[in-house]
């Protein structure tokens, strides 16, 4: 007589019959992630460690001024984003943002947030932008949308990430700019 089911796992079983899962070390699993692979082993478990432009500032590529100013550059572009898109996970933690977009929008009454996130957006946008429109390009790809740097853009993503940090001025500290 042929027994029905599944056949039973092989494998050691805990008393309550529960077959023993090995246990997986997470840290390790993560060091061995293909971008961070690259990385000396003491700087693999490093938060920078999971973005391109993190593992350029581990590596002493970009310093940590260039590495604030991107990173910086990043929320500003996701902040302007959730107002001018539709929500996805790139712009704003994933919200979108209400305005009633009116042409008062911020001129009569107390100042619109839309309204000061594009002027933040478009502030830093020049900025980058006056350092060349291959360095804007290498930014963008790099800092907001955590793409490898493109092989011979380095010197244009560092003269950007100066121009942003110029302009940021003390990005470091935690300091809003307009």
């Amino acid at each position: 007589m042929m027994r029905r089911g599944r056949k039973r796992k092989i494998g050691l079983r805990h008393p309550g019959g529960a077959l023993v899962r090995p246990q997986f070390d997470v840290r390790s699993l993560a060091t061995l992630q293909p971008h961070r692979v690259w990385l000396p082993d003491e700087k693999r478990m490093d938060q920078k460690a999971a973005s391109p432009l993190g593992c350029l500032n581990l590596l002493g590529v970009l310093t940590d001024a260039q590495y604030l100013a991107g990173v910086r550059y990043a929320v500003v572009v996701g902040k302007y984003r959730a107002v001018i898109e539709t929500p996805r996970a790139t712009a704003g933690a994933g919200r979108g943002y209400d305005c009633p977009g009116d042409l008062n929008c911020g001129r009569e009454g107390p100042p619109c947030e839309c309204r000061h996130r594009k002027e933040r957006y478009d502030a830093a946008f020049v900025a980058v932008l006056e350092a060349g429109q291959r360095a804007a390009r290498a930014v963008a790809r790099v800092a907001v949308h955590g793409e490898q740097c493109p092989r011979g853009a380095l010197p244009d993503l560092k003269r950007g990430l100066d121009a942003l940090a110029k302009h940021f001025g003390g990005a470091g500290r935690g300091q809003q700019s307009g």
